[in-house]
């Protein structure tokens, strides 16, 4: 305990050293940070938003004014000619024109009128005017010619929009009616109403004649539209400080209409905006303060609390309480922090017991140095047990045909030929011994040569077959076609034989062997399978080591897939051994290099391998 303590002193220091603060104050100063990061851009870019469109729809408005007062006006003529032709075409009116009556013309005229418009116009062919405004000469001469009927008249009272119709006596032009409408303080109302701005009527010389409000500011505005130029473009214009926008647009060949924009009544609204957005704001940030509040309490005291207990571990103590919390992934932190203290506390005591573990292992590999240096011993032994083998093979050679020879002299005396046989297959398996001993350290040479793999495989299951046989044993061959190998048939029988072999004695109670071969490109695969137990994977990498055996005191000294493997290898191919993934049972896998095609050699090689035993042996 003293040094863990001395370890974590220096880290101690180094974080009173630093500047620090609580979690709670750090979560209050993010929050507030955050939300006044968030509501004062939000709120200024809103600001702007909302006054650059409320000066936008003052624009898009006063653009439209000049339209609006053309389609209006355009609906006001058409109504006023109609009236105009009625009242010109009331019986009586033209007779009494006729007759210079001008009391009983202007009396039929406005009882025609019926109450449209202010008053009514009569002109004599003269020009002259009997009542109403008088008409200029351009308009009188369109009526004339019916080309148009419909003008602005400035006459000394105002101006007045006039429609007029022909009077006509018999085919004769001798003047005019119609009516007139003042273009007043009213009409300007109107005209606002629609436009929804400000109107100032301009008469001919430019003064004001009707407006909707004659304040200064209004009025200076109007007398600087009147020299401005007829293309309906909007002017922004300050006047003490205060923001206007205005348009002008034509009034007949008379007069002008100015519209008058205040963007201070547009933007009157923006003050109350910014109060409202001022105490959500605030109110949005008082409710943040709150729950952050709230949150880092929450959070701050359990967090405080595995500070507390990572503490304590630190100075080896596991028993430190953990405080609970109400968020999901403060629990989670502690659920893990505890299950960390349970493993380090599993591991200390593992550490404990590798320990005296390791203590142990250290005289086990003293005793594994022993037995690796009696197993050097071994092998020089097997190297010197190999030459005594190759000198002992001449000796049983000869002894061997000795007996050969008394066997056929013995040819009435069936009792010496018995024990002459029993001693020729000793000689056999001593010789055999021998070869597989000399195989140990120095595999026999391959023939070069070439079979068919699918016929040596059927010999090799038919020698089996033909042996004991576990009950229940079934060994098949599998081919597809002819698979000529590049190899002797004696050296793959015996790869074969050794394989085949390793798989019965691994099924004592019977089971199945198949033996597959096919052609993949320039390789002949063979594959051999069988549903015995399989390989244990801690021995599967050492099946082909020398001297390896699982059979213990059965029998065997594990030279025979060593030999098997070897030949394999020295004939240009591969042998390995895998379990099954199909079920149980081991799969081995010889892929050899396929024999060059020579239809002769082929046919040599058939014919051979056709021979009986006896033939050959001739």
């Amino acid at each position: 305990m003293p040094n863990v303590d001395a370890s974590t002193q220096p880290r101690k220091q180094t974080q009173h050293s630093r500047p620090s603060v609580s979690l709670q104050k750090a979560l209050l100063g993010v929050i507030a940070t955050a939300l006044l990061a968030g509501i004062i851009p939000a709120g200024l870019l809103l600001d702007r938003r909302l006054v650059a469109e409320l000066e936008g729809r003052a624009r898009r408005d006063l653009q439209l004014a000049p339209r609006l007062l053309k389609d209006r006006d355009l609906a006001l003529a058409e109504g006023m000619k109609m009236h105009a032709k009625e009242i010109a075409r009331t019986p009586g009116v033209a007779e009494a024109m006729r007759e210079g009556n001008r009391a009983l013309t202007i009396a039929r005229a406005e009882a025609a009128r019926a109450g449209f418009g202010d008053t009514i116009v009569v002109v004599d062919s003269s020009g002259t005017a009997w009542a109403g405004p008088t008409p200029d000469p351009r308009l009188l001469g369109a009526t004339r010619a019916d080309t148009q009927s419909v003008g602005v008249v400035s006459d000394s009272d105002g101006l007045y929009t006039v429609a007029l119709a022909p009077l006509e006596h018999g085919g004769t032009w001798i003047g005019a009616a119609g009516v007139a409408i003042a273009l007043s303080d009213a009409s300007a109302g109107l005209l606002a109403g629609l436009a929804r701005s400000d109107i100032v009527i301009l008469g001919a010389l430019g003064q004001p004649t009707a407006a909707t409000t004659r304040d200064s500011a209004t009025m200076l505005i109007a007398r600087a539209a009147a020299a401005w130029p007829r293309d309906s473009a909007v002017h922004e214009i300050r006047v003490a400080g205060t923001r206007y926008l205005a348009t002008i647009a034509p009034l007949g060949d008379m007069g002008r209409i100015v519209f008058v924009r205040d963007l201070s009544r547009d933007l009157g609204v923006m003050p109350k905006l910014r109060l409202l957005a001022a105490l959500s704001g605030g109110a949005a940030l008082l409710l943040g303060l709150v729950l952050g509040t709230v949150l880092a309490l929450a959070l701050a005291r359990p967090v405080r609390s595995l500070a507390d207990a990572s503490d304590r571990v630190a100075r080896g103590d596991f028993s430190a309480p953990l405080a609970p919390s109400s968020i999901t992934e403060v629990n989670r932190v502690a659920h893990a922090f505890e299950e960390m203290r349970h493993a380090l506390r599993s591991r200390l005591g593992d550490l404990e017991t590798a320990n005296s573990e390791l203590a142990a292992r250290q005289s086990r590999l003293v005793e594994l140095q022993a037995e690796l240096i009696h197993r050097e011993r071994i092998a020089a032994s097997g190297r010197l047990v190999a030459e005594l083998a190759h000198e002992i093979r001449n000796p049983v050679a000869n002894l061997r045909n000795c007996l050969e020879l008394i066997d056929r002299r013995l040819e009435h005396d069936p009792e010496g030929r018995e024990f002459a046989s029993m001693a020729i297959d000793e000689l056999l398996r001593m010789h055999e011994l021998a070869e597989r001993m000399l195989d140990l350290n120095r595999p026999s040479g391959v023939k070069p040569g070439q079979c068919e793999a699918g016929e040596v495989a059927r010999e090799v299951v038919a020698l089996a077959n033909a042996g004991a046989s576990p009950e229940g044993l079934v060994m098949t061959v599998e081919a597809d076609g002819a698979a000529d190998a590049a190899i002797a048939a004696d050296a793959l029988k015996q790869i074969l034989h050794n394989i085949v072999q390793n798989a019965r004695e691994a099924m004592p109670q019977g089971g199945s062997i198949r033996i597959r071969l096919s052609q993949e490109n320039s390789r002949i695969i063979i594959r051999v399978t069988d549903d015995g137990p399989g390989i244990s994977p801690d021995i599967i990498h050492r099946l082909f080591d020398p001297f390896f055996t699982t059979k213990g005191d059965a029998g065997g000294i594990g030279l025979g897939l060593f030999v098997a493997e070897g030949m394999v290898r020295a004939n240009g191919g591969r042998l390995t051994v895998s379990n099954r993934d199909d079920g149980p049972g081991s799969l081995f896998t010889i892929d050899l290099p396929a024999a060059e095609s020579d239809p002769l050699k082929n046919a040599l090689h058939q014919t051979t391998l056709k021979l009986s035993p006896e033939s050959r042996r001739v």
